[in-house]
């Protein structure tokens, strides 16, 4: 605290010395400093609640403590006996002492013995330490892994606003319809059939039979049924779903340039023993769903209770015991074909040429259909084969079908009928045809005056991936034609491809400058467009009934033989010999008819007779990836699948 004396100015006078008139003097100014340090805290203040002010609180009590020391009383009795226990004590150690000097004389010194003795005891001693925690701050950062990317492009205009709105009124118009449904079947479960009395009659006459009570369903029974049998079924084949799904045969480790096929269900109904198995497709849309066409056998075959028709069955990977779905046909179903986008439109072939359009929506009691008859164009013989062409929104359906009296016809669903187009006719009796000259191996375009003519009947067709312009037709000489639907009065290309009836073409969806076809000559041969001599030949040692391109391998395809043999080649590790040849039946020969790849699972379908149809799972061996291919995107598959095709045709083309 700092104290200041205000100056002062004082006038005096020496009694005796100064005159009255003399000047007064100024005395010097005095500074008192004083040094003030107090725990108190001064000039405090403090907010009352009640009054809301703050006050001034004033503190008298200017005593401060320095040092505080705790006082302690000892009696004088007290006194003299701590000092005779700390005597004891004293006693009691210098004891100890002389003992273990005289234990240890021999072996230690006084000194040592003192000192060990002074040093603490390991096994007598306690720390309590405690410490406050310290929470450090610290960064920390994390970072995800960047989403996948993929690249698209789409477009839009008139016509794709109008599909998407008609989608969006098909689908509320069937949502109305199954609430329409449901309603009826609640009010009809509801009302009840009250039994009229019994009526007076004459003993003479005999009274009328009473009328029989309707049966009355339960609502949701079927879907219930359907859900209780899939899981019972499952149960049953739960060894086989695990194999479908985590089997892998540890050999193929062992054996790189070979392979195996695991058989897993096999499918069949009550009534196809008697039937051929003529098709099977796989639906685009659903992984589990797939199509199976089934065929009378032919003359001299009867089954009880088969009748003459064939049918058509919808089966599911979750149910391999039953078909979900049984069209009946009045006669033999040939051929199927799932629509690209519609999911539920199904088209297919009969034997006595008709076409049929299936919703398999519908339940199989009360199908809805749409047939061709013989005012709208309807085949004459039976119908080989269909195929779909991916339209555009907005336009009608455009389906292809080749038939065994030489049409191969077009199709387009308007509204509810079929109109029908002839795309190729091919003549019923034709000379030899005359090729056009070919220099080796290389495609030399055709002179207008040498246009190709087609001949024999077709057997299956094929439209190029993305080209709806360009198709392949087989015929039952052997030879394969490339035609253009805008030239149809002749051939672009004739391939001299077999020696007898070409059963099958198949694009390659990875290059699409490639086919094959089999044929009943026991071969098949891969062709480059364009170019007349094939790429590769294999030898099945069989007649081929079908063969297909996998959706996944570019180089990897599988045929059937009418023995009842399945052969898979890998044309980028072995072209000689394919990977896998194994029997369908070990015990009995089962002739193959037809073969089917499935887009999603590494598992194919394989038909034949007495209505056989079973599935089997591809190792890895014959379902090898590119090194390459483990982790890069879609773009990136294709181009590896095209290179791959590409580095076959510039080795054979030659």
């Amino acid at each position: 605290m700092l104290a200041r004396m205000a100056p002062r100015l004082r006038l005096r006078r020496r009694e005796g010395l100064l005159e009255e008139g003399e000047q007064g003097t100024r005395e010097p100014e005095i500074i008192i400093r004083l040094t003030s340090k107090s725990g108190c805290v001064q000039n405090e203040v403090r907010y009352d609640l009640t009054s809301g002010i703050y006050q001034h609180i004033l503190d008298d009590d200017l005593t401060f403590n320095l040092l505080t020391l705790p006082s302690r009383v000892i009696l004088r009795d007290q006194q003299e006996f701590i000092s005779n226990t700390t005597k004891d004590e004293v006693d009691e150690v210098t004891e100890g002492r002389r003992l273990m000097a005289e234990v240890y004389r021999d072996m230690i010194s006084e000194e040592e013995l003192a000192r060990l003795e002074s040093q603490h005891n390991p096994f007598n001693f306690s720390e309590r330490v405690s410490q406050t925690n310290r929470f450090p701050l610290r960064s920390q950062g994390a970072q995800t892994e960047p989403p996948p990317s993929n690249c698209f492009s789409a477009n839009t205009g008139p016509a794709e606003i109008h599909e998407a709105y008609s989608e969006e009124f098909d689908q509320t118009f069937q949502s109305n319809e199954r609430e329409r449904d449901e309603e009826r079947e609640r009010d009809r479960d509801t009302t009840r059939d009250e039994t009229p009395p019994a009526p007076a009659y004459d003993s003479l006459v005999p009274p009328p039979p009473l009328k029989k009570e309707k049966h009355r369903g339960l609502v949701g029974l079927g879907r219930a049924v359907k859900v209780v049998e899939r899981m019972v079924t499952q149960n049953i084949y739960d060894d086989i779903s695990q194999d479908f799904r985590y089997w892998e045969d540890g050999s193929d480790e062992f054996r790189p340039l070979e392979g195996s096929l695991l058989p897993l269900w096999k499918f069949h109904h009550d009534r196809s023993r008697c039937l051929v198995l003529a098709d099977v497709c796989w639906s685009p849309h659903y992984t589990d769903l797939f199509a199976a066409a089934y065929s009378p056998g032919g003359e001299g075959i009867a089954c009880s209770g088969c009748g003459s028709g064939g049918m058509l069955c919808l089966y599911t990977l979750k149910n391999p015991a039953t078909p979900e779905r049984v069209y009946r046909a009045p006669c033999g179903v040939t051929c199927i074909a799932f629509h690209p986008k519609h999911k539920s439109v199904v088209a297919g072939g009969w034997s006595d040429g008709t076409v049929v359009m299936y919703d398999v929506r519908s339940p199989a009691t009360l199908p809805l259909t749409i047939l061709s008859t013989t005012l709208t164009g309807k085949h004459l013989l039976g119908v080989a084969q269909v195929y779909w062409l991916d339209t555009g929104s907005g336009e009608d359906l455009c389906l292809y079908s080749v038939a065994l009296d030489g049409r191969v016809t077009q199709w387009l669903l308007h509204t509810t009928n079929l109109l029908h187009s002839d795309l190729l006719t091919f003549p019923s009796t034709s000379p030899p045809p005359s090729l056009h000259h070919q220099h080796h191996h290389h495609f030399t375009r055709i002179p207008p005056q040498e246009q190709i003519s087609l001949e024999g009947i077709g057997t299956c067709l094929a439209f190029r991936p993305g080209d709806n312009e360009t198709l392949l037709v087989g015929v039952d000489t052997g030879a394969v034609f490339e035609v253009s639907t805008h030239a149809t009065t002749h051939a672009l290309t004739r391939y001299s491809a077999h020696t007898a009836c070409v059963r099958a073409v198949a694009w390659n969806t990875h290059h699409t400058l490639t086919f094959l076809s089999c044929s009943l000559d026991w071969t098949i041969k891969v062709w480059f467009q364009g170019q007349l001599s094939p790429l590769i030949v294999l030898d099945v040692g069989g007649a081929v009934a079908a063969a297909s391109w996998s959706p996944y391998n570019s180089s990897v395809l599988v045929a059937v033989t009418e023995e009842g043999r399945v052969a898979v080649y890998d044309l980028s590790v072995r072209r000689c010999r394919p990977l896998c040849v194994q029997s369908l039946v070990q015990r009995r020969r089962v002739a193959a008819s037809c073969v089917a790849f499935c887009p999603f699972h590494p598992i194919i379908l394989v038909g034949g007779e007495k209505g056989n149809l079973l599935s089997l799972k591809l190792s890895p061996n014959l379902r090898r990836v590119h090194k390459d291919a483990k982790g890069a995107d879609e773009k990136t598959l294709r181009e590896i699948e095209w290179c791959k095709m590409e580095r076959l045709v510039a080795t054979n083309r030659g």
